[in-house]
């Protein structure tokens, strides 16, 4: 029999899956590879995938690493490999589409799973359970065929019951024991009270509609209403496609920002259910004076928030080319520039916690050039290892931690896949 193609949409949806398991939470190195490799599946770039490749581009080592003498991708593979296997098994035994990564290579393999085996897989399982609850020695007498079909009514009712409530209570003690360590409890606890709101913001990218083309465009340099008249790029699309009109749109939310705000829902919501979700544009006074806020994106967006940082002592710059040390200490550069490439390089961004106009309320600013930051921050403030570095760095002689800071961060980038995210210095602030 012929086996129905793979979409690359499948595929993306697969993998997709994968890396949002539980099987794979704790795992950066993992997912990052298995992004890696997939992406290169996706892109057509399979035969680049070799030992020093992914030694270089996804694990951090330096240009002249040697996989001979050091078996940090072989290691990763064979965990991979496991986890793979462990998803599949224990925590998605009916997914459709498998990823498979044979051994002594480094290609992905997506498979799908014979429907034959899924069927027989939820077929046993029904068996067992009615099994397990049918009374022993009982007997449903061939003239009382219609009580027969209703006790297997009430078999499969007590059977889809049963089942449903272990997924809650599963889903609730998943929720309940993420890993919670002190450096979490100390970033995140000022923001967690529930006599507090706690708003989530994220920003949206201002395009342009051309009804007279049917386009949509940006210019990555125009972020605020009005300011189109300013664009060359713009204005040399008009003149080009004799666009008469241009109308501004606020539709589109970078990948980043989504990416960013799943894994800080994921954090905080079993510890604080009720979490506000809003655009930068709806973002009010009335908001940041009355709750706990986390923005993701360009501070300049808000004017309340961009008020509220007047005090910090790194900026980025208006073009986003870099990020600015006002105050340099000695060693530090008074500018740390940024990868110009999309998606590929190395680039800086800024963690910023400061008090509200409230005291007692805090705000949290990640910020950072290019979409695909926004995930690259996210991870770094919401992944044990991470809060660790930064924490440790922040704690005073005392024991404890400053209620205002910024912290810069360096990560490195390829096909959009943060591969390399650290610590590069951080200020204490005025609060």
């Amino acid at each position: 029999m012929i086996s129905e193609a793979i979409s690359i949409e499948e595929k993306h949806q697969a993998l997709e899956r994968v890396l949002a398991s539980h099987t794979l939470s704790r795992s950066d190195q993992i997912r990052a590879l298995l992004r890696f490799i997939c992406e290169a599946e996706f892109e057509g770039r399979a035969h680049e995938l070799n030992e020093y490749a992914l030694g270089v581009s996804v694990l951090g080592r330096p240009s002249d690493y040697s996989p001979s003498e050091d078996s940090c991708v072989r290691t990763r593979a064979y965990e991979l490999r496991n986890k793979l296997k462990s998803y599949y098994e224990e925590e998605a035994p009916d997914d459709p589409l498998r990823i498979e990564i044979r051994k002594g290579a480094y290609i992905p393999q997506f498979q799908r799973a014979p429907r034959s085996a899924r069927r027989n897989a939820n077929a046993n399982a029904l068996e067992e359970t009615a099994l397990t609850l049918a009374p022993r020695g009982s007997r449903v007498p061939g003239a009382g065929r219609y009580w027969a079909m209703g006790g297997f009514a009430a078999l499969v009712f007590l059977a889809y019951f049963t089942f449903t409530l272990a997924r809650r209570d599963a889903g609730k003690a998943q929720l309940d024991t993420p890993a919670w360590t002190p450096e979490l409890a100390a970033l995140w606890g000022p923001f967690l009270s529930k006599e507090v709101p706690l708003t989530i913001s994220y920003e949206k990218r201002v395009f342009f509609f051309s009804p007279g083309t049917g386009l949509v465009v940006r210019d990555y340099q125009v972020n605020h209403p009005g300011e189109e008249s300013k664009s060359q790029p713009l204005a040399g699309f008009r003149l080009k496609m004799k666009a008469s009109e241009l109308r501004e749109t606020f539709d589109y939310t970078d990948y980043g920002s989504v990416h960013a705000a799943f894994l800080l829902g994921g954090l905080l919501t079993p510890r604080r259910r009720e979490i506000g979700l809003k655009e930068a544009g709806s973002l009010g006074w009335e908001d940041i004076r009355n709750g706990n806020i986390i923005f993701i994106g360009k501070p300049t967006l808000n004017p309340s928030i961009r008020y509220s940082l007047q005090s910090g002592d790194f900026v980025e710059s208006a073009d986003g080319g870099a990020v600015r040390n006002l105050h340099p200490l000695p060693g530090e550069p008074s500018e740390y520039p940024n990868a110009t490439t999309h998606g590929l390089g190395e680039k800086y961004a800024l963690i910023t916690v400061i008090p509200g106009p409230n005291p007692a309320h805090r705000i949290m600013v990640l910020s950072g050039a290019g979409s695909e930051f926004m995930w690259a921050l996210a991870e770094y403030v919401t992944y044990p290892s991470y809060v660790k570095e930064m924490m440790t760095h922040l704690r005073q002689p005392s024991g404890d931690y400053p209620s205002a800071f910024q912290v810069l961060i360096r990560a490195r980038f390829e096909s959009y896949v943060p591969v390399y995210i650290g610590y590069v210095t951080h200020r204490i602030l005025k609060s």
